[in-house]
């Protein structure tokens, strides 16, 4: 006999130690002021992760925006007179444009907000309160992601000069990135046949995106998973976390 599921147990089991609230349109109004009309850095994602640098990834329909904001200014990708052309045009501060957005992530190492299509909606996203106390199988984890690029010996990948820091990443392709860090070409890690210190010691080299997973527990099944993530920054230099395996739940 087929015994039919009920409503909360075909609902996807919420990710635990993040909490996540509604900003509004009025949120989306004064970010965009902020970014694309005084260039200053965002007083909404401030009020939340006070003094933090922050970053921006936008997709947009005619192409992307990335910027950096490492103390009172941003550094955007569709004002720079370098990257202008590898980039979507700006948005404009009042907003009246906000139709060519696609989605966008504004953060920092503490908190994110993302943007929906064409403004409709913002949500803030952090740590809950208690998710240092979930067990280690679902407490969030770190990871990080090296950003593509080849070597900037070859004259491919290139740092830009300026405050804020920011790079050409370039592929034998032709494909080109605008990422807000510094650049640095990737290096090799050590022989696998070093000892398990050595290869902690050294985790490679490279430029890299964090991003911070958060897992949920199906209560029928047990079966865990990464149910939401958020990103948390940028990193020039040795992987800020350690590689799958060599290190525990919390540093991967």
């Amino acid at each position: 006999m087929t015994r039919l599921l009920g409503a909360a147990e075909t609902a996807l089991p919420a990710p635990l130690g993040v909490m996540t609230e509604s900003l509004g349109r009025g949120a989306v109004a004064e970010i965009t002021a902020d970014l694309f009309g005084r260039g200053r850095r965002c007083a909404v994602l401030d009020e939340y992760a006070p003094g933090e640098p922050q970053w921006l990834l936008a997709e947009l329909g005619d192409g992307r925006i990335t910027g950096g904001c490492p103390a009172a200014k941003w550094r955007l990708s569709s004002c720079d007179p370098v990257m202008r052309r590898l980039s979507a045009p700006p948005l404009a501060a009042d907003g009246t444009d906000l139709w060519r957005l696609l989605d966008a992530t504004l953060f920092s190492p503490s908190a994110q907000i993302h943007i929906t299509e064409a403004g409709e909606a913002a949500w803030l996203s952090r740590d809950s309160g208690d998710s240092h106390t979930l067990p280690d199988w679902l407490r969030p984890r770190d990871r990080s992601f090296l950003l593509t690029g080849w070597l900037s010996e070859a004259g491919y990948s290139r740092t830009l000069d300026g405050a804020a820091p920011f790079s050409i990443g370039r592929e034998l392709s032709g494909t080109t990135a605008c990422h807000p860090v510094a650049w640095q070409d990737f290096d090799v890690p050590p022989d696998p046949a070093a000892d398990r210190t050595e290869q902690e010691r050294s985790r490679g080299a490279g430029s890299w995106i964090r991003v911070r997973e958060y897992w949920a527990e199906d209560p029928f099944t047990g079966a865990a998973g990464v149910a939401f993530h958020r990103l948390t920054g940028y990193h020039a230099g040795s992987k800020p976390t350690a590689p799958i395996g060599l290190d525990g739940p919390d540093d991967r």
